[in-house]
């Protein structure tokens, strides 16, 4: 089964004030993210990681790496320096920039990369989503990006602190698609006229 995650920061003491984790330490943080992780991920499992795994380097890199379950796939962050090292490419199933993944489960693509995207490919006909991290729980960002059809932040400040599978992801994006009123990449809820009067004008 195919699973979701971005932006775990292992290691990473200050991402606990900047995106304002309930943990206490680094130590705390690390812990509730590996005990999540392998509570939901099996050894027969991929797991796509959408960069920023973690901020470490060398043999605390690779540990982490070694305690989490399942086939790893590290699309890079700004943050993954650890990534080109010839122990950490033993551990990870693959490392790219972008991935397309087709999921067997929907016929749909998904498009992965660690920042979120305006358009991508298959955006215009509905046939690939879009899922992204980078971003964290900042409030404007996410204000911004809850604007895409067919998106989603699978970073792990927005998921509980775990993984989404497949269908956890596929529910969600139906969700939110449903919700939506105006859209800044589909043309079935287009932003309102004042809003594009405004973009054509320049005035924004």
């Amino acid at each position: 089964m195919n699973f979701f995650t971005a932006d775990p920061h292992f290691g990473h003491a200050n991402i606990i004030k900047y995106c304002q984790r309930p943990f206490s330490s680094v130590e705390e943080m690390d812990r509730v993210l590996t005990e999540k992780w392998n509570a939901k991920i099996g050894s027969d499992d991929d797991v796509w990681i959408l960069g920023d795994f973690t901020l470490r380097s060398g043999a605390t890199a690779l540990n982490y790496l070694r305690q989490l379950n399942g086939h790893k796939h590290l699309i890079l962050g700004n943050h993954d320096g650890f990534a080109p090292s010839a122990l950490a490419a033993a551990l990870l199933d693959e490392v790219v920039n972008y991935k397309e993944l087709k999921l067997q489960s929907s016929g749909l693509t998904a498009v992965l990369c660690h920042y979120p995207l305006l358009f991508w490919n298959g955006s215009h006909n509905g046939s690939a989503i879009m899922l992204y991290g980078h971003i964290h729980n900042a409030q404007y960002s996410n204000q911004v990006t809850s604007l895409l059809h067919n998106s989603l932040n699978v970073g792990v400040d927005c998921c509980d602190y775990a993984p989404l599978s497949e269908d956890e992801v596929l529910k969600r994006i139906r969700a939110h698609n449903k919700s939506l009123r105006y859209c800044l990449n589909d043309s079935g809820t287009r932003l309102p006229p004042a809003v594009l009067e405004h973009l054509h004008s320049g005035q924004l």
